[in-house]
């Protein structure tokens, strides 16, 4: 009798952990969440790296997903083996998602697709999509490379589209070059100016555009894992896909590029006046100027009509082209 009585309890409790189990799987779910992001950390800046890893941090901190998901942060130092090896040991570590392609993707896209884990790439660039690859990026593969070809052949102007623009979204054009074409990124001023200030009040540092990517992919992240609880996959893509970030909700469909997705922006030279290269710069303005109203009649008759890119005028700043934001 003695032996045989305390089993009793044992087996009650063990029927009521799995009953809470079988009654609330998302909070034990919740409990477990690990996210991994891969930074460029050791290169090309680690004070960029250090306000992406801030702005993941706020999203976290004011989540309603909760308990909030663990960070562990990988250093790719802009280098695809290493980001690649990064992703091995979060796949090692059963991390539920990762966000990376801040400077570089590499093969970890396909990595992590096989190991059926979910990614936010925080990219400039897009690949073909699909439920488990949630993407920042508005322009396709290749895309701004092709127009930079049209426009040398056009225009006889040196123009480049493999500047390290596509990584920080800053907008120096090298004096090797006549004009530089970059990504620019969609602002939703009324979430940049509420996620600012928190920003400000937390970091006691002004709120950057590399603090905004990893804001915005971090936010994104979450809405999937929160939503995944409970649905599928495509489900989940589709709520992360309608969160509203600081720079706008990101592409629901590949090859729809925004007309603004790209911006042109000149050297900072002095050109001379009437001759060929000062000419073709005339011409790029007066056809598809960012101060030019946006819509179809910007650009119309143009070689570049319907292209996906504005000029930023010479002399200029890139953040005064309107709802665009292409440096920090």
């Amino acid at each position: 009798m003695s032996n045989t009585k305390p089993a009793r309890p044992a087996r009650s409790l063990l029927a009521a952990l799995l009953g809470l189990a079988l009654a609330a799987p998302g909070l034990l779910q919740a409990q477990s969440l690990s996210i991994g992001a891969i930074l460029p950390e050791s290169w090309p800046s680690a004070a960029q790296a250090e306000d992406m890893r801030n702005g993941m941090t706020l999203a976290l901190k004011t989540t309603s997903l909760q308990p909030a998901p663990k960070l562990v942060i990988k250093d790719s130092g802009c280098d695809a083996k290493k980001a690649q090896a990064a992703t091995q040991s979060f796949l090692t570590a059963k991390v539920d998602m990762v966000i990376g392609g801040f400077c570089v993707l590499g093969e970890v896209p396909s990595m992590l697709k096989s190991a059926n884990v979910p990614m936010v790439s925080a990219n400039a660039e897009r690949l073909k999509s699909h439920d488990g690859l949630l993407q920042l990026g508005r322009v396709g593969a290749g895309v701004a490379e092709e127009i930079a070809a049209k426009l040398r052949s056009q225009t006889g102007l040196r123009v480049t589209a493999s500047s390290t623009c596509w990584i920080d979204f800053e907008t120096p054009v090298s004096e090797k070059y006549d004009a530089g074409l970059c990504p620019a990124l969609s602002v939703d001023k009324g979430r940049w100016s509420e996620v600012a200030a928190a920003y400000e009040a937390a970091f006691r540092k002004p709120f950057s555009v590399s603090a905004a990517r990893g804001h915005a992919a971090m936010e994104v992240a979450l809405a999937y894992l929160k939503r995944q609880r409970n649905a599928s996959r495509g489900a989940a893509a589709s709520e992360a896909l309608s969160q509203r970030t600081v720079l706008g909700q990101a592409l629901a469909r590949d090859g729809i590029v925004p007309e603004d997705a790209l911006q042109l922006s000149f050297a900072s030279r002095t050109v001379k006046a009437g001759s060929r290269d000062a000419q073709a710069m005339d011409q790029l303005v007066k056809a598809k100027s960012c101060e030019c109203k946006a819509g179809p009649e910007c650009g119309k008759g143009s070689p570049w009509e319907g292209m996906p890119f504005t000029v930023v005028p010479p002399g200029s700043k890139p953040a005064a082209c309107p709802q665009v934001l292409a440096s920090r």
